[in-house]
């Protein structure tokens, strides 16, 4: 027996709706200030950012980044610009996690078969992440900081 569409959506719904709830009542004004800092990112931008690889392995890019907000949780940033006189895309999504009190966030491009998994924080002027894992070119593993700075961003479009 199927069970009708609108049951089905409502039943999805719901649960999105317990899974977004705030794990802990005390701290909802933090998290939703922490959740205001990530819509500063909304719009279209020209961008300058470093990723670093390690101790003086870094990687600096010049390109366009535009994004949106998913509801007031997630911001999802698209990514072109160059790497070594090659284009390339990709796609970030970034939230926070109140109970681990840290920003979260996932990345993929068209240059790396691996979905990277981010945690970091924030301040005024930056949000910067870290992951750990396999190197794209070489054997073994790595640790990687993805940092975007409100300094190195120019506005293109106001955000909607």
């Amino acid at each position: 027996m199927k069970a009708p569409l609108s049951v089905t959506i409502a039943s999805v719904l719901f649960v999105s709706h317990l899974l977004g709830a705030e794990p802990n009542p005390s701290q909802p004004a933090k998290t939703r200030a922490e959740r205001e800092f990530l819509k500063r990112f909304v719009g279209e931008w020209e961008c300058t950012t470093e990723a670093s690889f390690g101790p003086g392995k870094s990687v600096t890019t010049k390109g366009t980044m535009t994004a949106h907000m998913i509801g007031n949780f997630w911001v999802v940033i698209d990514r072109k610009a160059e790497i070594g006189g090659k284009p390339y895309h990709g796609r970030a999504t970034y939230g926070f996690d109140s109970r681990k009190n840290k920003y979260i966030g996932t990345w993929t491009d068209s240059v790396s078969p691996i979905l990277w998994h981010y945690q970091g924080d924030a301040d005024e002027n930056k949000l910067a992440v870290d992951s750990e894992g396999p190197h794209p070119t070489f054997p073994g593993n790595f640790k990687y900081r993805n940092t975007i700075l409100k300094s190195t961003c120019q506005r293109r479009a106001p955000a909607p």
